[in-house]
């Protein structure tokens, strides 16, 4: 009799796990660039993800002002690929059955090619820099903002930085939106410079 004849309506098994093969052979590490559908690259990449590959695709972010309203804006260097990096050698046919995936850049023999890490850095890299790029253009655009508040001859006070809570006169505002103020320290009145970010004005009556 077999196993399942032992079996009838209403008992209870234990559930077996299926052995579904991985992305990958066994052997060695490797970055591939992977190509996608058209604007289908973060969805390649939140698939891949998925399955333990790690993968990216070099983009630089915007803000741009359209019809008098600001939106963000996303530029691909390389619209159409996806770079991913596998634990071991990719099987071809399981990574296909993506649904945003289409190819892979391969080799005169047909087979995918392997990625030299170095080009690699220098696009993974791209991302880093270019955050770096709009922190400063957004510091910068908040100073200019923080100096289109403050007036020569305004009170102001630091609210950060060393001189947090200390009162000042403004004296001037330098052309890189910094500030000459003038502060009662120790006795006397003593000229500091300062960060337009670390003040903020004050009112009369404040």
């Amino acid at each position: 009799m077999s196993c399942h004849e032992a079996l009838s309506v209403g008992d209870v098994i234990a559930a077996t796990l299926v052995d579904v093969p991985g992305l990958w052979f066994d052997g060695p590490a490797g970055w591939y660039a992977l190509t996608c559908r058209p604007q289908r690259e973060e969805a390649a990449e939140r698939w891949l993800a998925a399955r333990g590959v790690y993968a990216f695709h070099p983009v630089v972010g915007r803000m741009v002002r359209v019809r008098g309203h600001v939106r963000d804006y996303t530029r691909r260097y390389l619209p159409g690929y996806v770079f991913a990096r596998f634990a071991g050698v990719p099987r071809p046919f399981a990574v296909m059955t993506c649904p945003f995936l289409t190819g892979a850049l391969c080799l005169s023999s047909g087979h995918w090619g392997q990625l030299h890490r170095s080009g690699l850095r220098a696009l993974h890299a791209m991302r880093a820099v270019d955050a770096a790029q709009e922190a400063r253009r957004d510091g910068a655009r908040a100073r200019k903002a923080a100096a289109a508040r403050l007036r020569v001859g305004d009170t102001a006070l630091f609210r950060s930085g060393p001189m947090a809570g200390q009162r000042c006169e403004v004296v001037e505002l330098t052309p890189e939106f910094g500030a000459r103020v003038r502060l009662t320290l120790f006795g006397g009145l003593v000229p500091v410079k300062a960060d337009v970010q670390d003040l903020v004005k004050l009112h009369l009556g404040t």
